[in-house]
């Protein structure tokens, strides 16, 4: 009787250490998993970084984006739009013209 006590005892023990290998593994892979989520978010971390330093880059004081305004503020903006009013004043007054002479040339009046 001893002998099946003993032999259903180490039948139990070999259930548990195969449990416990079985959760083990588990764990191993949960691991490695995390690890590779790890990796990517230092990955990112490095990538956002890097985007960071380029937007301070460019609105610093001698950025582009600061050239940009300056080049912008020393362009002709209402000399052009003058430019481009009178334009469009010519442009309608030579359409009306046209429209005329047709309408002439063409017996409307």
């Amino acid at each position: 009787m001893s002998e099946t006590l003993i032999l259903e005892k180490l039948s139990k023990l070999e259930n548990q250490y195969a449990k416990t290998e079985s959760k083990l593994d588990k764990i191993d892979s949960t691991i490695s998993v995390i690890a590779v989520q790890t990796e990517r978010l230092n990955a990112m971390s490095i990538q956002v970084q890097v985007l960071w330093n380029k937007y301070d880059d460019a609105f610093k004081p001698d950025g582009v984006v600061s050239k940009i305004q300056r080049h912008q503020a020393g362009c002709p903006k209402d000399t052009v739009k003058e430019s481009l009013d009178r334009m469009w004043v010519v442009i309608g007054l030579m359409a009306t013209a046209v429209t005329g002479c047709l309408l002439k040339a063409f017996g409307g009046f």
